[in-house]
């Protein structure tokens, strides 16, 4: 069940956020490509729909589809956070940053 209004929604599990990337990364041009590549907003809402539908597959708990826009917003903000941080790092060094 989702969480009640002013409660936190239970962490994502390993599973749910693979199974998210899992369904937006094929997506990714239609949500956040160049503007002429996106589609109008319904559209995208019911992208998300589809995504959450499968994230609930699971059965981990009943997310709703602003739980997973967020959770992928959440993803994508700290991949790039990660990825700014490595080449800092290796610029630094004088170097290219090595895949983990």
């Amino acid at each position: 069940m989702a969480a009640a209004s002013g409660e936190s929604a239970p962490a994502f599990t390993a599973q749910e956020s693979e199974k998210l990337v899992d369904g937006v990364l094929p997506q990714y041009t239609l949500l956040y490509g160049l503007p002429d590549q996106q589609v109008s907003a319904r559209q995208k809402k019911d992208i998300w729909r589809a995504i959450n539908n499968d994230v609930r597959t699971l059965g981990a708990h009943q997310r709703r589809g602003t739980h997973c826009r967020k959770r992928w917003e959440d993803i994508r903000r700290c991949s790039k956070t990660t990825a700014e941080a490595q080449l800092e790092m290796a610029s630094q060094r004088g170097g290219v940053p090595v895949a983990p």
